[in-house]
């Protein structure tokens, strides 16, 4: 959710991050250094950044010091402010993305008006938006009928869960608050946020959906029923995914997916439960900032086929 205030506290501090280690992103995040050291802000660098790129001109800080700062600035793609978010979003700290990647839907700031992009930010004058995360749990029974906890990840844009083999169908039994929905039957399915409605869960013939909306979605992937199709719940909303495996066979191995950069493996014995994570991602956006703007821009969104 947007607060759709364009007056904060200024910047007095930050700390650079990427996970892109090239050379031209190195020569970025000093200048986004010197930029910040000019408007009198405290520039630091995490410590993954300081020794991935080899910059020892600018303090490096350790994490329990990051939670004292700011503002987090990531320089990368999307897929580093998300790499980002599932690490850090838990020390509660805005984050501000700047594009050195591809299609940059959440790092909206693009280096050629960083100058001016970073002046509003530092004065305070930005709006802050809250993005829903997931926090998704792997349990196994054990032979006494007690769950094990054998995997966990958070994710920011969709968490996939697949057998992990090409054009291989599984049964998917949906449950949303423990009540029963369906069972899938299909290559997978996509349990995504607003934010990664416009990510897999697209490509999967999805809905976008406004990122401050308090929903989550249901994507089946390659169902073998027609009638089977995408569905929106509500945000608080508690999924489980149990899977029916080969009766008296060694279990199928499930693979589960998210942001595309964490992947788990289990099998057809687990049970996967799926909830928002308790803590919001917070992005800072500069003045100017449009969400369906951005998808006309980037997604080509309304343009004319011919």
């Amino acid at each position: 959710m947007n607060d759709g205030s364009q007056s904060h506290k200024p910047i007095h501090s930050a700390v650079i991050l990427s996970r892109v280690y090239r050379r031209p992103v190195s020569g970025a995040i000093r200048k986004i250094a010197g930029l910040l050291g000019s408007l009198g802000v405290e520039a630091c660098l995490d410590q993954n950044t300081a020794v991935g790129f080899n910059i020892h001109e600018i303090r490096a800080v350790s994490r329990s010091e990051m939670r004292t700062k700011d503002l987090f600035i990531v320089v990368g793609g999307d897929g580093s402010l998300l790499g980002a978010a599932r690490t850090l979003v838990d020390l509660r700290v805005p984050m501000l993305g700047v594009n050195a990647g591809h299609l940059g839907l959440l790092t909206d700031l693009s280096p050629e008006g960083l100058n001016d992009s970073l002046k509003e930010v530092v004065a305070g004058r930005y709006s802050v938006e809250q993005r829903t995360m997931l926090d998704l749990q792997v349990f196994r029974e054990d032979e006494d009928g007690a769950g094990e906890l054998v995997a966990q990840s958070l994710a920011t844009n969709e968490t996939v869960i697949h057998s992990g083999m090409m054009a291989h169908m599984m049964t998917f039994k949906v449950f949303i608050d423990g009540r029963y929905m369906y069972a899938l039957r299909g290559d997978g399915i996509i349990v995504n946020t607003p934010t990664g409605s416009t990510a897999y869960s697209l490509s999967a013939g999805g809905s976008i959906i406004e990122p401050h909306l308090d929903v989550l979605a249901l994507v089946p992937m390659f169902p073998q029923s027609l009638n089977c199709s995408p569905i929106i719940i509500p945000g608080k909303s508690a999924v489980r995914i149990d899977f029916e495996g080969p009766q008296g066979e060694v279990p199928e191995l499930v693979a589960i997916n998210c942001d595309g950069q964490v992947t788990m493996r289990a099998d057809t014995k687990c049970t996967v439960s799926i909830r928002q994570h308790r803590v919001m991602l917070k992005l800072i956006h500069p003045e100017g900032y449009d969400y369906y703007s951005l998808l006309r821009q980037k997604l080509g969104w309304g343009q004319s086929l011919v």
